[in-house]
């Protein structure tokens, strides 16, 4: 009977609050923090904005994200990148490399989702902080954390559209209310990118303080700016007269801010030894564990091979280093081009000659022989040399940054643009200014307009081989047919495979996709 009676109450008791104007429904903990009252200050501000940038090149889902999902989807894409031997055994990234991956892939879910976890918190913070007053957040402070989530969400749309079809554009805060929402259209994405990109650089200032390093400034919105024109340009679906003009202005507005130049020495762009250089515009920050945070990356054991202590992730294929071998041994130093040393290691006296060029503090023979029992047995093979610090061996987690824009690529992009434009005369000194100071190389010897686009084709494979930009590259070209036959990618096709499709978890979730 007592458990009866217990009973009794309970339920008289739930019927009495029902009765009360449902005023304790309706209350929250006022101990817990709520997207309605989280924004009350700076640091707050600061707090989202840390989360917006916080998914950048889907590091918040650290393994099937960034350390393992976007280096396959992005990296195997080229045409100058084979399976390592660790890959064979991975059926999801090998059906990556053969071109059969379906809208179900594990990759293709997370490099979605976590980009439009990206756009959902800039969009909070763009909100929100235009909400807060000014006695909660000074008007500098206010225009600058606008104009960095600004930035962020014209570069998470830009991200998506360069690996997806179509993407759904969110330009507000997620609702119940626009929770389902149909597929852009190329064109509207596009402008809507290129109005992030401007209005982020309206707002930001040229140089973020030691303190807020990574951090986008007016010249990484530039950047970005030009780069979504000139590969609006060569999207078939949106590309206008103007786009080529629109990015050079762009571009030249970076070169003449002043605020950054070449580094001489190329590998230290990529080994963790030279960081936030003057060549960074904009930077993946990583950091080894300490006593105050830990993130750090693993990027170094996916690229490394077996021999240098690495997981065997991914190899080169030779194409490429005959590609960078073209111009012959004519660097002042009387070898090739410095750029080729200091994006592959593979059989060559630069790697064997016993002085300071060695691999891990060993020669290419050494590593070949103790690892495949015979120093001849990969002659005709050659693997990334980029993201990997002094010593890969032993090394486990790392804070070896990532530049995701380097001024080199500026100046190239720059050149291009103006080359497409008929100023050729005024293109070829930047390619010969960056040839000689990456390159050690001799000014370059084309003059027509068609002759000087080859040339550049040429010098972005010896600037940014595995900085995920030959594949949109070749696709802008118009090339990736070409290219794929060329090294018996035979399950490639551009016209199905050119972008990625809608990821199966949007279809099952949005009623306006399908």
């Amino acid at each position: 009977m007592k458990k009866y009676h217990i009973i009794s109450i309970v339920v008289a008791i739930l019927c009495i609050i029902s009765c009360e104007d449902d005023k304790f429904i309706d209350q929250s903990p006022p101990d817990q923090l709520t997207t309605e009252v989280f924004w009350r200050n700076l640091e707050d501000a600061q707090g989202g904005l840390t989360a917006a940038y916080a998914e950048l090149e889907s590091r918040s889902n650290f393994w099937d994200g960034w350390q393992e999902g976007r280096p396959v989807v992005e990296y195997f894409r080229s045409d100058y990148a084979l399976p390592g031997p660790d890959a064979t055994n991975y059926g999801h990234w090998m059906s990556m490399f053969n071109f059969e991956y379906t809208n179900g892939h594990v990759f293709l879910d997370v490099m979605w989702k976590t980009n439009y976890k990206g756009l959902n918190f800039a969009n909070q913070v763009i909100t929100k902080v235009s909400e807060m007053t000014l006695d909660q957040i000074s008007s500098s402070d206010k225009q600058q954390i606008i104009g960095e989530a600004t930035f962020l969400r014209g570069y998470y749309h830009f991200k998506l559209l360069t690996l997806f079809e179509q993407i759904v554009l969110r330009d507000e805060m997620v609702t119940l209310e626009n929770i389902d929402k149909s597929l852009s259209t190329r064109p509207e994405a596009w402008e809507a990118i290129l109005n992030d990109f401007q209005s982020a650089a309206n707002m930001l200032p040229a140089t973020q303080s030691s303190e807020n390093l990574g951090r986008a400034t007016k010249g990484a919105a530039l950047s970005y700016l030009g780069k979504a024109y000139l590969h609006k340009a060569g999207d078939t679906s949106s590309a206008e007269n103007n786009d080529f003009d629109n990015a050079a202005t762009a571009f030249k507005q970076v070169v003449d801010s002043g605020v950054y130049s070449l580094e001489q020495d190329f590998l230290s762009l990529f080994n963790g030894e030279n960081e936030n250089n003057s060549e960074s515009i904009f930077e993946l920050q990583f950091k080894s564990g300490d006593g105050t945070s830990w993130n750090a990356t693993r990027l170094h054991a996916f690229v490394g091979d077996w021999c240098i202590g690495g997981w065997g992730g991914i190899e080169a294929n030779i194409a490429i280093v005959n590609e960078m071998k073209k111009e012959g041994m004519t660097a002042t130093n009387g070898l090739y081009d410095n750029r080729l040393y200091g994006s592959v290691y593979f059989k060559d006296p630069f790697y064997n000659d016993g002085s300071t060029n060695e691999m891990q503090g060993s020669t290419w023979d050494v590593l070949i022989n103790d690892t495949y029992q015979s120093p001849d047995a990969k002659d005709n093979s050659a693997y990334f040399r980029k993201w990997l610090p002094n010593y890969v061996r032993d090394n486990a987690y790392v804070g070896v940054n990532v530049v995701l824009m380097r001024y080199a690529d500026v100046l190239l992009m720059y050149a291009e643009a103006l080359n497409e434009t008929g100023k050729t005369d005024e293109a070829i000194p930047i390619i010969n200014n960056l040839r000689d100071v990456h390159g050690l190389m001799p000014p370059i010897t084309a003059t027509s307009q068609a002759a000087v686009k080859t040339q550049i084709m040429h010098e972005r494979t010896m600037e940014l081989t595995l900085e995920s930009t030959r594949f949109n590259d070749l696709r802008r070209w118009g090339l990736l047919d070409t290219a794929m036959q060329a090294v018996g990618r035979t399950g490639f096709n551009a016209s199905e495979h050119s972008y990625f499709p809608i990821p199966l978890s949007e279809i099952q979730t949005n009623n306006l996709v399908d």
